[in-house]
């Protein structure tokens, strides 16, 4: 979604027109009416204004929420059995090690 559809859908589940929200941001009704048509852009300060006000982060904002749901599904992804050696196979030297200590010390 674009940084214009995601300004709109915000406001409007806010329940905010378009003047309540200058308003809180300290511009004017025109300005917010230009960032939601796509012909003009907020500045960095009043991007996190916007992310403020509707409480969400700058990325959600500016790449929109599906793009931010794809990420956290693509995160997520469990490890098999190789690729967890192949990210941890230090442990397998530190627990060989600890093993060899602890039965050389009692032995």
């Amino acid at each position: 979604m674009e940084l214009q559809s995601e300004i709109y859908q915000n406001r409007r589940q806010l329940k905010l027109s378009q003047a309540d929200l200058a308003e809180r941001m300290g511009v004017s009704e025109a300005t917010i009416n230009q960032w939601e048509q796509g012909e003009k852009y907020p500045t960095v300060e009043n991007l996190i204004d916007l992310s403020n006000i509707f409480e969400i982060t700058l990325d959600q904002l500016i790449r929109g929420t599906e793009q931010t749901v794809h990420n956290k599904e693509m995160t997520q992804q469990h490890l098999n059995g190789w690729d967890f050696l192949a990210r941890y196979w230090w442990l397998i030297f530190a627990v060989g090690g600890f093993l060899f200590w602890i039965l050389s010390r009692f032995s």
